[in-house]
């Protein structure tokens, strides 16, 4: 009984370890798309004024750098642009979000490239990717925290 027991926890060790090989990784592939198609499908939420922030270019060329794919921006409002997101129409979503947006829950939002508050909300100009794509979203938020170091 004893023996059983050190092979099934050896198992089950041994099962956690190769798991640990293949993570962080895209449950659909998103990072191995991009760099196969060389093309990143951006969705762009158009603000108020229409005008993109200028914080949005060096992000999307830091992308451009480290995979090897151009942006094609989709322009257009929020909830759209996130449902595309969440069909994999879209690969990223750049766009103000509020912390308290129902959205949230349903995608991975990564840290802001710049904030603003409006009234008592604060909404971060943020890159918003799909849940579960890991790697995607590791490479997403290294690429905002070293532009942040950068300024």
């Amino acid at each position: 009984m004893r023996r059983g027991r050190t092979w099934l926890v050896l198992g089950a060790l041994a099962a956690v370890a190769a798991c640990g090989l293949e993570v962080p990784r895209d449950v659909d592939g998103t990072l191995a798309r991009v760099r196969e198609t060389h093309l990143i499908r951006v969705g762009l939420v158009v603000g108020p004024a229409g005008a993109a922030d200028p914080a949005i270019a060096p992000f999307l060329a830091r992308l451009r750098a480290r995979t090897g794919a151009a942006p094609r921006i989709v322009r257009g409002s929020a909830e759209p642009l996130l449902a595309a997101l969440e069909d994999g129409q879209l690969d990223l979503v750049i766009g103000e979000i509020a912390q308290d947006s129902p959205w949230i829950a349903d995608v991975a939002v990564i840290e802001p490239l710049a904030e603003r508050t409006v009234g008592r909300r604060r909404l971060g100009l943020s890159p918003i990717a799909r849940n579960g794509e890991n790697e995607w979203v590791m490479l997403l938020e290294h690429e905002t925290r070293e532009l942040g170091a950068g300024r």
